[in-house]
């Protein structure tokens, strides 16, 4: 079906269409007017999920992943909707109710006698009970008192599901906000549920986690206990066993080793660090200087270093590193040593100072500059050698703590075995203690997380009823559930509106469609000779004509128009045709073998030049007519008309017989051929297929068959086996003619 088709369904039925939408939203709209008013109450709560108070959700873990929000939401709203969370607020509406007559005020709801559905009895245990205050969980009560219990709620409407279905808790987008709505018949009513609900809820969440924290805190106390006894066996057992067999506690003495090992190892790393700097400035001075005084300032260099006040300093300089190393190496502090270095260090650049230039007379030959370079020079070549013997010094004393931390090193299986025992036993001891600490400290700094951001608002007026949204969406859903329902029979209906569905349920080849028309009075000359002012006669025109230039190109003399049932138009069909094609100065002899209804052969009697169904006036039939249920021979009708001249009829009587019947012994084949001759195209008619074998014996002596078709008639079984016979005719099927279609489907 395409949208055109689609769309001329809904043109047709448009008041139909709107009388269900306005049936729909009238309806809606006196409805929903009908409904008593609604009074929501709101409160908004601060988690503290998102935003820390004091409870985590997790106590090792900072990092909190998206999953786990949304999981610790979900879990705190099921929470707030559980029975148990519900059963307060139940209690509590049920307390107001039955009990407020006392204090002066109204109760929110007063159900009749028969709802409630208790004896005096056990209506009086329920208020007895709820006089006491007695608000333990439902799996404590008896279930008698629970039973009683359910019925007063169920008849108050404070049930479990009844108090659910109103009332609303959600998260509040991506905050760490839930929102806390209720709706009902009664502002006090809306107010003092929300109210009471978040009170109650607040107070047993907060008594929910004191009892988790203390457990917590218990276990954990627990686990602390028993690593600590663990622990001072093991020592226990450890010292006994060194006791026993004499040994000492080499271990930490061996720890001590590799600590002062891996120390001299770093000392001695950054002393090697140092040295190739050194001597890369060393040269860089050299050249500095050789550039500038060539090898006076080499010789005035090594005069310095070779002065004996330097090298005496220089010599007690290294005898206190090395003592330094030595003492570094037995965990003694260096820091005298190190003042007493840096002292010398300050009198050995004092003399370098002094000594520079060392001869008078060459003082000339260096500036300023020159001598602050040579005074470098020197300073970095002694600096060179300081670390070059620490590093002697320190490969050496290295060398002797290693073979110390082999000598320590512990043979005793059994006391190896006992240390790693205790090692494990310390680390659990240790992993105990943390957690104790985490959930003492949680236990004193934990607080409810559950604050109020909004307080409960007193609904004065009632919610908005949405009326015309609603009417509006009622007359939508209406019309578009009437669409669909005309959509589905439209789509079962079977029968051939348009030409797209002649071609998919016939599944033959569409010669060409004419639209219905209301012909009363219609003169052919003028239809055809004339512009008409109606639309649907010059598109029926127009479609006879193109129908003639199809039946002219495809090269037949003799066509049989068939159609599968009576009165689908097939006379009116060839009639329309007959006179076209006289219009391009063709001749026409239209054989009427329909003997079940010879509708062509009283067109011999009536002009064809009016075709009207007032009555015109009848013309003399020329054809003889010699016996019943026969064809007479052909003749000229409406000779007054030119152009009908070139049309002529064989008719026929009528009657039971079929064309095998009437045509037998009378060789008409070659009467056909006679005829074809004489005619440019010979027209005949068949009886309808589905009852009759007409058109099937009348195949011998046709070249192409043409099938007539209309809009009006739907396609059924019965026409199962018309349809198969036509598509399997092969080269005789010239192809079908879709009558009778309303223009709007074309």
């Amino acid at each position: 079906m395409d949208l055109g088709y689609l769309v001329n369904i809904l043109l047709k039925r448009k008041w139909l269409l709107l009388s269900v939408i306005l049936l729909a939203s009238t309806a809606t709209w006196f409805f929903i007017g009908k409904l008593p008013s609604a009074y929501k109450s709101k409160a908004v709560i601060s988690t503290g999920i998102i935003d820390y108070k004091g409870v985590s959700l997790q106590l090792d873990n900072p990092f909190i992943q998206q999953f786990q929000i949304e999981s610790s939401f979900n879990s705190l709203i099921e929470k707030m909707k559980s029975r148990t969370s519900v059963r307060l607020l139940t209690d509590t509406l049920l307390r107001h109710d039955l009990l407020v007559a006392k204090t002066g005020e109204r109760p929110f709801r007063e159900p009749e006698a028969e709802e409630i559905g208790l004896s005096v009895d056990e209506l009086n245990s329920v208020v007895m009970k709820l006089k006491a205050n007695f608000t333990d969980t439902v799996m404590n009560e008896k279930p008698h008192t629970q039973l009683s219990n359910n019925k007063l709620a169920e008849a108050y409407g404070y049930d479990y599901d009844a108090l659910l279905k109103k009332l609303n808790i959600q998260r509040i987008g991506e905050t760490d906000y839930l929102s806390v709505e209720f709706e009902s018949e009664s502002p006090e009513l809306s107010f003092f549920v929300v109210s009471t609900f978040i009170k109650k809820f607040f107070e047993m969440h907060e008594g929910d986690l004191s009892y988790k924290q203390n457990r917590a805190l218990d276990f954990a106390t627990k686990q602390l206990e028993v690593r600590k006894k663990e622990l001072d066996s093991i020592s226990t057992i450890l010292d006994n066993y060194k006791n026993a067999n004499g040994l000492v506690d080499v271990t930490s003495q061996r720890e001590g080793v590799v600590s002062h090992i891996r120390d001299l190892e770093i000392m001695l790393e950054e002393s090697r660090l140092k040295q190739p700097a050194l001597q890369k400035n060393i040269k860089f001075l050299e050249n500095q200087i050789f550039a500038l005084t060539k090898d006076l300032g080499k010789g005035y260099s090594n005069t310095i270093l070779n002065r004996e006040p330097i090298n005496e300093l220089d010599s007690r300089i290294k005898n206190l590193q090395d003592k330094k190393v030595e003492e570094f190496a037995n965990g003694k502090s260096t820091s005298a040593i190190d003042k007493q270095i840096d002292l010398l260090r300050k009198q050995q650049t004092k003399l370098i100072q002094e000594d520079v230039p060392v001869n008078p007379a060459h003082k000339n030959k260096l500036d300023e500059s020159n001598m602050k370079m040579v005074q470098d020079k020197v300073q970095l070549q002694l600096d060179l050698e300081l670390a070059q013997q620490a590093e002697l010094s320190i490969n050496t004393e290295i060398r002797r703590l290693e073979r110390k931390a082999t000598a320590l090193t512990i043979n005793d299986n059994t006391l190896a075995s006992l240390l790693a025992e205790k090692e494990r036993i310390d680390k659990e001891y240790s992993a105990a203690r943390d957690k104790f600490e985490a959930a003492k400290n949680y236990v004193e700094g934990a607080e409810n997380p559950l604050t109020i951001i909004e307080n409960p608002e007193y609904p004065y007026e009632p919610e908005s009823k949405h009326r015309a949204v609603f009417a509006a969406f009622a007359g939508v859903a209406g019309g578009s559930i009437a669409s669909i329902i005309l959509f589905l029979l439209a789509f079962i209906d079977s029968s051939l509106q348009s030409p797209s569905q002649f071609q998919r349920i016939t599944k033959l080849p569409l010669l060409g469609h004419v639209n219905d028309v209301k012909v009363r009075g219609l003169s052919l000359h003028n239809l055809f000779l004339s512009f008409q002012s109606r639309p649907d006669l010059e598109v029926f025109k127009e479609s006879i004509r193109k129908i003639r230039t199809v039946i002219e190109g495809s090269g037949a003399k003799c066509i049989l128009f068939a159609s599968p049932k009576p009165q689908e138009g097939k006379s009116f069909l060839i009639v329309m045709l007959a006179y076209a094609l006289s219009l391009n100065d063709k001749k026409i002899l239209i054989i009427d073998t329909n003997f079940k209804n010879n509708t062509l052969s009283g067109y011999k009697t009536k002009s064809f030049i009016e075709i009207t169904t007032v009555g015109p006036k009848q013309k003399t039939g020329l054809g003889i007519e010699d016996g019943y249920g026969q064809l007479s021979s052909p003749e000229t009708a409406a000779a007054n008309d030119a152009t009908m001249q070139s049309i002529d009829i064989v008719a026929n009587k009528g009657g039971s017989q079929s064309p095998a019947e009437v045509l037998a012994g009378k060789n008409f084949k070659k009467v056909i051929e006679q005829y074809s001759k004489k005619y440019d195209f010979v027209f005949l008619e068949a009886a309808a297929m589905n009852k009759f074998s007409d058109a099937r014996e009348l195949m011998p002596f046709i070249d192409k068959v043409v099938a007539v078709m209309s809009a009006e008639s739907p396609i059924g079984n019965e026409d199962k086996d018309t349809l198969d016979f036509l598509r399997g005719l092969n080269g005789k099927m010239l192809g079908g003619i879709l009558n009778k279609v309303d223009l709007k489907n074309l």
